[in-house]
């Protein structure tokens, strides 16, 4: 490749980039320092996030590793034509210090340095995270990338470009992404951070909380930008947040307190040029595909895995009905899958299948029914759908209809602690108290139950 078709190329990438902006080639500005012109090879210029910004970007057609002097030559440019970033760009490589020096120099300007053979292999720095039918197309910010092999939260993880997740991680210095479905209890995005913030201070209660100014929006869409930081920690999460029709948007910035400036420029950007999608799934072929397969499957184990991404297939096209049908075939396959039958309550109680749950809940709880962290989950589940309610029936009937100590034990103990959750104590504490009697004509008194119900009555006395 002649440098000249090198330089088109990037040239192309760039406005692919930056659509909004002006792009021009082989530019010449007079250095506010040097009182010289200096010869840029790409000029970027617009608004990105709310600022006015000034990109210059250097092609190297080198035949080796670009070192750390050619950094700082390039520095020194940048900021004669008092341009906000840099990019330097060779077909070769870096060395580590040249590395080093692009990525924590100057925080008032930002360099990004890239191999163009690492940069054609990716092509579009840009991510696609979804939750159901909904997702948000998510751009890299300048010298970052989305790493779709790293995941966090099922979603891409963002980190400077040259690191990988771990690297980035140990300099406490990289991003994350994640959905809220808006419900009763969150409604926007200051009620969602209302309870983000008390599930913070429950673990750290000296926990300080700030808040950035706002994004603007060509759509109007709310945004708001939340800063904690950690007692005795460098380290701040700083977490931005986008507000769209039914679901929160939300990426969480880990940096240090001193790249906070820089950094947090970047969550901007993200917040600015990020834009909802609508996503459709056509799954019918390989819905087909795996039927045909299941007709040659053994295992009942494998049938009830084939059933499940069956009824997965089926809800990601928002057919519901035949979703949850398959889901039946899978516990029909494998009755005491602890897991699908936990997916298929769930399932039951966002389609308000009532009669459905309860049934599923109690094939559950007799896999075990002295085993208290199916009851607990049993109240998780219950809770994330908000039907503490329908699960009251159930322990409540389960209690009329068994005789054994240590169930009776367990059932009272749990439907203790839903009454808790539900913020009834005194119904609580007469549950609790039933528990232990049951408990005690049943277990050892060396039985690590008893030392929890000792910290309850200490904790709720």
């Amino acid at each position: 490749m002649s440098w000249r078709k090198y330089e088109k190329d990037i040239l192309r990438y760039f406005k692919e980039t930056y659509p909004d902006t002006e792009i021009l080639f082989d530019q010449k500005i007079q250095g506010k320092y040097s009182k010289v012109n200096r010869q840029i090879d790409i000029l970027i210029e617009g608004d990105i996030a709310g600022y006015q910004i000034r990109i210059a970007v250097d092609c190297k057609y080198f035949s080796k590793n670009i070192d750390v002097k050619q950094v700082e030559s390039f520095c020194s440019m940048v900021e004669d034509i008092e341009a906000h970033q840099g990019v330097l760009i060779t077909q070769k490589g870096f060395s580590k210090a040249a590395i080093n020096r692009a990525h924590y120099g100057n925080q008032k300007v930002e360099l990004d340095i890239i191999n163009f053979e690492e940069l054609k292999n990716f092509q579009s720095f840009t991510a696609f995270p979804y939750i159901g039918n909904f997702g948000v197309i998510v751009p890299a910010p300048f010298g970052w990338v989305l790493d779709l092999n790293s995941k966090v939260n099922r979603f891409a993880s963002i980190h400077q470009r040259g690191q990988t997740l771990e690297e980035a991680q140990k300099r406490n210095e990289w991003m994350y992404m994640e959905f809220c479905v808006k419900y009763e209890d969150i409604t926007n995005i200051d009620s969602l951070i209302e309870i983000q913030n008390k599930e913070i201070l429950k673990f750290d209660k000296k926990t300080k909380f700030d808040y950035n100014k706002l994004v603007k929006r060509t759509d109007k869409v709310s945004t708001k930008i939340r800063i904690a930081e950690f007692s005795g920690n460098s380290t701040l999460e700083v977490t931005g947040f986008i507000e769209f029709e039914e679901h929160i948007f939300f990426v969480v910035l880990i940096t240090p307190v001193e790249l906070l400036s820089k950094n947090i420029r970047k969550l901007q950007h993200i917040l600015k040029v990020s834009t909802p999608l609508e996503v459709v799934f056509d799954n019918t072929e390989v819905i087909k595909q795996c039927l045909e397969s299941i007709e040659n499957t053994t295992s009942d184990e494998e049938k009830a895995d084939k059933y499940f991404q069956i009824g997965d297939w089926f809800k990601e096209m928002d057919d519901l009905k035949n979703s949850f049908l398959n889901y039946e075939k899978g516990i029909e396959c494998f009755p005491t899958h602890y897991t699908y039958l936990k997916t298929i309550i769930g399932e039951a109680l966002s389609q308000n299948l009532e009669k459905k749950a309860l049934e599923y809940t109690s094939q559950l709880f007799y896999i075990a029914p002295t085993n208290p962290v199916l009851s607990r989950d049993l109240i998780e589940i219950y809770l994330d759908h908000s039907r503490h309610e329908l699960l009251l029936i159930f322990f409540t009937e389960s209690i009329d209809i068994n005789k054994e100590d240590e169930i009776l034990g367990n059932l009272n103990f749990h439907l203790g602690l839903l009454y808790l959750n539900m913020e009834f104590k005194d119904k609580a504490d007469l549950y609790i108290k039933k528990s232990k009697k049951y408990f005690e004509a049943s277990l050892p008194s060396n039985h690590s139950v008893f030392k929890t119900i000792k910290e309850y009555e200490k904790l709720y006395s």
